[in-house]
């Protein structure tokens, strides 16, 4: 089972979230989603997410500032998801990769959104202004 990281990062308002243009791998192409992806070696979730996020985003991300969300499973792969609350300038982002990089209104997701941001976002949000809300553990069928 491949297992992936992925990231949504707020501004300190929490009115704004960066997320990428994909272009890979196919099935997402043309789509927005978070940041994030394999864990490479032996490294934690937490030294990928943030090795992930300064290859995408050039962010620098303190490990203790991270806040796990929960998990989405399916039967050839695992996501756990983050969220991050950035305290920096928002033009600290910068898109490191051909896959850009792009602050959006969180209540005016583009229509290519991955449709499971509509909830996962809000999702993320709920965890930052809740702090002891419990994990989510999602299962997708194939």
């Amino acid at each position: 089972m491949q297992k992936y990281t992925l990231a949504f990062i707020f501004n300190s308002i929490l009115d704004k979230v960066l997320l990428m243009h994909k272009s890979r791998p196919a099935s997402l192409a043309g789509k927005v989603n978070g940041l994030g992806g394999k864990l490479e070696g032996d490294e934690d979730l937490y030294e990928c997410i943030m090795r992930e996020v300064k290859e995408e985003s050039d962010l620098d991300t303190k490990k203790d500032k991270w806040i796990y969300v929960g998990e989405k499973y399916a039967p050839n792969w695992h996501v756990a998801t983050f969220c991050y609350v950035y305290e920096g300038d928002m033009s600290d982002a910068k898109s490191m990769e051909d896959q850009p990089v792009e602050w959006f209104d969180v209540r005016n997701l583009p229509e290519n959104v991955m449709s499971n941001l509509t909830w996962i976002i809000p999702l993320c949000l709920d965890k930052i202004r809740n702090p002891d809300l419990g994990e989510s553990r999602v299962t997708y069928k194939q």
